[in-house]
């Protein structure tokens, strides 16, 4: 019995009237917690409880002999789906004290769409006419819908349950069975071994039980399973998640060159003892939370509520991860991106404006959504990157979730520079020793910019130059902020440490040079 039923089994013990579930997949939901409460009156000796389901399109339909019973008792001669096709209708009908027997329950499909829509205080009333007369005698109403998002009127009157996306073991168990009937319809299929279901239960996270288990059907193979039939049937359906996207990269950590503390670092953490299983890349984080806190204000309380919500589910989840600061083009996304290429790991683009929506509580709802199935792909070791190039503008309690650090992209040095054309100049099929413009302040998007539009004119990095602006003589002051602000407090993703302002760096290697020179003389 999983842990919806057993919760479902315990509140119907004490007679508790009315339940919301919030459930990724009601149909299995509804199985699941019918079965467990039919078992629990086969153990206890109890007649068959009378179990009945609504939904907008059928109305009130039995799902037993007893619920059926129960059903044609309520209408008399008319027919049902005229009789309780309307949801405040149908919770007057189960209102009756001698329609309804005692025990029975009763699954009302997507609630909050019928509660929370215009006009929807009659089927607020029919709910709350229940609680009472269905607590005397052990009668369930379940309302289902993937968040609960109860009016204040009700709120104190419905006990909520969440039901997760399944787990790894609910995930294994989904792909034995969906290969054993297989089998049993083929077999020639194939056994399937461990490493194989693991890749499959890698490839299935993040789905509900009811795709989990078609994904799985149409990936068999006669050697087994798909898995990459899988990840790109899971990448669709983890799409229609508002504001996730899969990322990826064809680029991985030698495609680039420079930022070499920041590639030592997360090959340490991916290949640590408690390696990350996802990625979740976050772009340009202090423009999500404009408005969020201090100055600017977001007076329909959308972005304050996704961050409360971000900062909970870090906190609950013991989520962790890294925030990248620094001019743009230095490389802060790339990081971010090639990760998952690097380490075989997905990567998930976190939008979280596209979860705000135009309807009363659906921005609510959407952000909601996309962590739970943030949670459902990566359990408690999703990791987080995000980029800023303003971070004075980043609420510092979201800051400190971000317990591995705030590293600044500097620059690339000369020696950096110098890894980066070698790989552009490779890529684009550019002549090595080709004539190159004067490159101090260059970021590395820059020369790979200078590269393509060189390979495109046909002609050399040097004459193709004259079409590219580079940022440090377009907005020097950025950089001299990000680079003061930056100065002892944030890691260095170039070299180990902290980063220290290179004319800091310079004045310190130029004093110890001296000083070891006084030495020597002595």
């Amino acid at each position: 019995m999983n842990t919806i039923a057993q919760q479902v089994v315990k509140a119907r013990n004490v007679s508790t009237p009315i339940i919301g579930i919030e459930t990724p997949d009601p149909a299995a939901t509804q199985a699941n917690v019918s079965e467990a409460v039919q078992k629990e009156a086969e153990d206890s000796d109890e007649p068959p409880v009378p179990m009945m389901r609504w939904d907008i399109i059928n109305g009130l339909v039995g799902m037993n002999q007893p619920g059926m019973g129960v059903v044609a008792n309520l209408c008399g001669d008319m027919d049902p789906l005229s009789a309780t096709g309307n949801p405040a209708e149908c919770l007057s009908l189960l209102a009756k004290m001698d329609g309804v027997p005692e025990r029975s329950i009763i699954f009302f499909h997507n609630a909050p769409l019928f509660y929370n829509q215009q006009g929807g205080e009659a089927v607020i009333q029919g709910i709350w006419n229940i609680r009472d007369l269905y607590k005397q005698d052990f009668r369930t109403l379940f309302l289902l819908g993937s968040d609960m998002d109860l009016p204040a009127t009700i709120a104190q009157d419905v006990i909520v349950f969440r039901e997760d996306l399944p787990d790894d073991d609910e995930l294994r168990t989904i792909i034995t069975n969906v290969h054993e009937d297989a089998r049993e319809a083929d077999p020639s299929l194939k056994t399937l071994k461990k490493d194989q279901i693991q890749r499959g239960v890698e490839s299935l996270r993040g789905l509900a039980a009811y795709p989990a288990e078609q994904t799985t059907a149409m990936s068999l193979i006669p050697k087994g399973i798909d898995v990459g039939a899988m990840w790109e049937r899971k990448r669709i359906m983890i799409e229609q998640t508002k504001g996730l996207t899969f990322l990826r990269s064809q680029f991985r950590f030698a495609d680039s060159g420079g930022i070499e503390n920041s590639k030592e670092f997360a090959t340490r953490l991916f290949n640590g003892n408690r390696p990350p299983t996802c990625n979740v890349f976050i772009d340009e984080i202090e423009k999500m939370f404009a408005g969020a806190s201090g100055g600017a204000t977001d007076t329909s309380g959308v972005s304050q509520d996704q961050l409360g919500v971000m900062l909970t589910e870090m906190q609950t989840n013991n989520w962790t991860g890294m925030i990248l600061v620094g001019h743009p083009g230095t490389g802060k996304s790339f990081l971010a991106e090639t990760i998952g290429a690097e380490f075989d790991v997905p990567v998930l683009r976190c939008d979280l404006g596209a979860t705000k929506g135009s309807l009363v509580g659906q921005s609510e709802q959407q952000i909601r959504a996309m962590m739970r199935t943030i949670k459902g792909v990566a359990g408690e070791d999703a990791f987080f990157i995000a980029t800023c190039n303003r971070l004075e503008s980043l609420p510092p309690e979201l800051r400190r979730r971000f317990t591995f650090g705030i590293w600044f992209f500097d620059l690339p040095t000369k020696e950096e520079r110098e890894s980066i054309w070698q790989i552009c100049l490779k890529r684009y099929k550019l002549n090595p020793k080709a004539k190159r413009p004067i490159d101090e302040g260059w970021t590395g998007a820059e020369i790979k910019n200078v590269c393509d539009l060189a390979w495109r004119l046909n002609c050399d990095p040097a004459e193709a130059a004259q079409f590219i602006v580079p940022i440090c003589e377009s907005d020097p002051q950025s950089i001299d902020r990000l680079r003061n602000l930056a100065n002892n407090n944030f890691l260095s993703a170039s070299v180990p440490g902290k980063y220290i302002l290179p004319s800091t760096a310079a004045a310190q290697n130029s004093g110890r040079k001296k000083r070891s020179v006084r030495v020597s003389s002595k």
